[in-house]
């Protein structure tokens, strides 16, 4: 007995990928049951009137039995727990047709045809609420029966002949019976419907596979061109509906066949697939890189504004590919061409864009391999300008090219130098003297600015003892500190180290920084400054006036002297007509604040005038010199003390 009922209550379980199948089931089959209840209850209510006067009993027996269903179902649908109040819902109408026929015994027959409905569940338990409820009503009102009771002026009745339980009993082992029958059909329907679903999902996760297979290359994994026609579409859409744009950057190995040639096939894959790991590696996530063929890539790049913003991708892949690689135990030096089209200033159609990188990438090779070219001959020009200078830079660093100019600070009453700004230059080996507006920028874009800050350091440190050495123990060199200089290395101890390592009094020593830094990471920047200030060395804004001027920020950073911006000295006129410039306030505002007023550019006679008479410190422009080296600078030094 226990074999068979473990066979019948042991079912197979549910696959967690089968669960949403086998509940969309469910709620079909409540859906269905919901109707056969509505069914009953019409035929409760209507057809019983026909020949017996119970319609009462029918309607209001069968409305407590399918109103709480239904109210439930947008609730419950599809829950264990909502088909076991179907089934014993299914089970009561037979109370309510064997009472309305008074106890006619082939309305028995209903319970049977309920219990092989109630299989569509494929589930027993609901068989067996069932079953339960036909067993416990027929008991309750067996025992009803014989005492006569009575409902609607009806007398209950469960069977029209004898009230002796043995019908009780022998009706409970025809249920029972069905029920073990129902119950084994049940769990061959359950069987056949996980192994379906088992062979759905196995199905489900092939085409997958081969999906994946299909868009992809086997050899590195990355996406293939026929993913790659996919996704480029809907890039191609996305740029079009928001005014986007996207750029083909069409990446070619150089002398890859040599590799395969002499060394193998196996070391040619090997490599390719240690490339497509540096492409990876080296790629934003969101965009696309594929394999298209061979030894080619193409990485498709969006979600940028301008076209510059290219650029560090590009140096940084086509510097990743110069480095040594290790490939089955071969070192191997690679290069790589790459050519660039951008959608939509070459074209708006793909076909032509891939062309036209496909072009460009040639043209790289053309110049020489290892390079790159944009198809835009414009663009091209001027970001192959940005590369050489980049180049150049690196090599004029450790060439000695770069050198400290210093422009004169000069007192207003007296005229005479108390200081100097230290300015950098690149005298450049064939082009000569290149100016700072040319290479900073792209300097501080790279990151090369952070060399080019410490080098600053160092040499204004070194000039600032050698100006001791000559008897300017009081002159003060002030130097510029860049925002990427200021936020990416420990201004502070480079300072400290190279005003000790060269003897220099810190009070020597000054930094020039832009108001914008001060805005950056307020509690960063003050505590720096601070330390800066603790050390002994001064601290200018420069181009005051031109950022987020604040008195807010002047009182709280310690601050020694404002440089007012040259394009405010500009606005002195010869004339003498100079009430409403905005220099006066400035210049009073420093002074409010106890703080040294420094006035750039100044270039003309009446313009030292005003600033003298409206009490100016220090004046700096070509008035009195423009920037030179150390020697002529020296030299001016030694005139002035003559």
């Amino acid at each position: 007995m226990n074999t068979i009922l473990n066979y019948v209550f042991t079912y197979p379980r549910i696959p967690v990928f089968a669960n949403g199948s086998f509940k969309l089931l469910n709620i079909q089959a409540d859906k269905v049951m919901i109707g056969l209840l509505l069914l009953q209850w019409f035929i409760a209510t209507f057809i019983t009137s026909i020949l017996y006067d119970t319609y009462y009993y029918g309607f209001f027996g069968g409305g407590l039995i399918v109103v709480p269903i239904m109210i439930l179902y947008p609730f419950l649908k599809g829950d264990n727990f909502y088909r076991y109040f179907i089934a014993i819902a299914m089970m009561l109408f037979s109370v309510i047709f064997i009472q309305q026929y008074l106890g006619r015994i082939e309305m028995h027959f209903h319970v049977f045809i309920t219990m092989a409905i109630l299989t569509l569940y494929k589930d027993i338990f609901p068989l067996l609420a069932a079953a339960l409820t036909t067993t416990f009503h027929h008991i309750v009102f067996n025992y009803l029966q014989l005492y006569e009771v009575s409902l609607f002026d009806m007398p209950v009745m469960v069977f029209n002949y004898g009230c002796g339980f043995d019908i009780v009993l022998l009706h409970a082992i025809f249920v029972v019976s069905e029920f073990l029958v129902l119950g084994y059909l049940i769990r061959l329907q359950r069987e056949h419907n996980v192994d379906l679903n088992i062979a759905r999902n196995k199905v489900s996760e092939l085409n997958k596979e081969l999906r994946h297979t299909s868009l992809h290359d086997s050899l590195t994994g990355l996406p293939n061109r026929l993913y790659l026609n996919q996704q480029i579409e809907k890039v191609k859409q996305y740029a079009d509906e928001h005014s986007k744009k996207f750029a083909i950057i069409f990446l070619d190995l150089d002398h890859f066949k040599n590799i395969n040639d002499t060394l193998g096939h196996d070391v040619g894959d090997a490599l390719l697939q240690t490339v497509a790991n540096i492409l990876r590696n080296n790629v934003n996530k969101n965009d696309l890189i594929t394999r298209i063929g061979g030894d080619e890539f193409i990485i498709v790049v969006s979600d940028f504004e301008h076209d510059d913003e290219l650029l560090p991708i590009i140096i940084n892949l086509l510097t990743e590919f110069r480095k040594e690689l290790l490939i089955k135990g071969y070192s191997l030096r690679l290069s790589s061409s790459i050519g660039v089209s951008i959608f939509p200033d070459d074209s708006s159609s793909i076909r032509e864009l891939m062309k036209y990188a496909d072009i460009a990438m040639y043209n790289a090779k053309a110049d020489g391999r290892d390079n790159f070219s944009f198809f835009t001959q414009s663009l091209n020009k001027k970001i192959h300008n940005e590369v050489d200078i980049i180049n150049d830079m690196q090599r004029a660093f450790y060439d000695n090219e770069f050198k400290l100019y210093y422009q004169p600070k000069v007192d207003v009453k007296s005229k005479k130098i108390i200081g100097a700004e230290a300015l950098l230059r690149w005298i450049h080996h064939e082009k000569g003297l290149i100016g700072p507006d040319v290479f900073i920028p792209i300097a501080e874009n790279t990151g090369f600015m952070l060399s080019l800050g410490k080098f600053v350091i160092q040499e204004s440190s070194m000039a600032i003892r050698r100006f001791s050495d000559l008897g300017h123990n009081d002159l003060k060199v002030s130097i510029n500190i860049s925002t990427r200089q200021f936020q990416n290395t420990d201004l502070y101890h480079d300072l400290k180290d190279e005003l000790s390592k060269n003897g220099v009094n810190p009070k020597q020593l000054g930094i020039e920084i832009t108001e914008s830094i001060m805005i950056q990471h307020i509690k960063k920047t003050l505590s720096t400054l601070q330390e800066i200030k603790n050390l002994g060395v001064s601290i200018y804004i420069d181009d005051f006036g031109t950022g987020y001027s604040s008195l807010s920020y002047l009182k709280k950073f310690p601050i020694d002297t404002l440089k007012i911006d040259k394009s405010f000295v500009d606005d002195i006129n010869e004339d003498g007509k100079n009430d409403e410039i905005l220099l006066s306030t400035i210049l009073a505002m420093g002074k409010s604040l106890g703080l040294d007023v420094v006035a750039e550019g100044v270039e003309n006679e009446f313009q030292y005038d005003y600033l003298r008479e409206q009490g100016c410190d220090i004046i700096q422009g070509y008035y009195f010199a423009k920037p030179m080296p150390e020697e002529e600078f020296i030299k001016l030094l030694r005139e002035e003390n003559l």
